[in-house]
């Protein structure tokens, strides 16, 4: 059996918290479609840092970060990608948010070639009252258990190495961002 070929999963173009290759997909889907669809929320602190696992199956160029601007923008994002041992391997910097609301804003990185592997995706926003995000409500209690939220206070641009916590708040934002990727060949 050792000649029998491998076939891996390839890379999603676009990877979401929402993705199932998001950890906890299934069991987060199906409550926040139970409990609702996709609403505006506001940012709960200035400069709070959020931390969304997933895993690759095969090599993955990673171009751009992106999220769901909601009904109101104000101040910075920052976004990266870290692996495993919570190491920033790729961030986006400090950027304005667009004032387009209600909008996808997509944020240049440097082509990152990432292999098969856990990795965490940070947003961390220097506002909180004035900025929202679109956000899927899940339910809380059972989907924490397998798709965990990670946050670190203070975490704003996103610090190196990460020292995130699994979540303390309630109701941890499950904010819809995600990751443009192209295959490795």
């Amino acid at each position: 059996m050792a000649d029998f070929p491998v076939y891996r999963m390839p890379p999603p173009p676009i990877l979401t918290t929402h993705h199932p290759d998001a950890v906890g997909f299934a069991v987060s889907t199906s409550t926040a479609t139970m409990m609702g669809g996709a609403t505006s929320v506001v940012w709960d602190t200035a400069n709070n840092a959020y931390y969304f696992p997933f895993r690759l199956y095969d090599w993955a160029t990673a171009y751009q970060l992106l999220f769901w601007v909601g009904a109101t923008s104000d101040g910075n994002i920052d976004m990266a990608i870290y692996d495993a041992q919570l190491n920033r391997i790729v961030t986006a910097g400090s950027t304005a948010m667009s004032a387009t609301v209600n909008t996808v804003q997509e944020l240049n990185i440097t082509d990152t070639i990432l292999a098969p592997g856990d990795y965490l995706l940070a947003v961390a926003c220097s506002s909180g009252l004035g900025t929202t995000f679109v956000s899927v409500n899940t339910a809380d209690e059972i989907a924490l258990a397998t798709f965990p939220v990670y946050m670190q206070a203070s975490a704003f641009p996103l610090p190196d190495p990460a020292v995130p916590v699994v979540s303390t708040v309630a109701s941890p934002m499950r904010i819809v961002c995600g990751i443009q990727f192209r295959s490795v060949f």
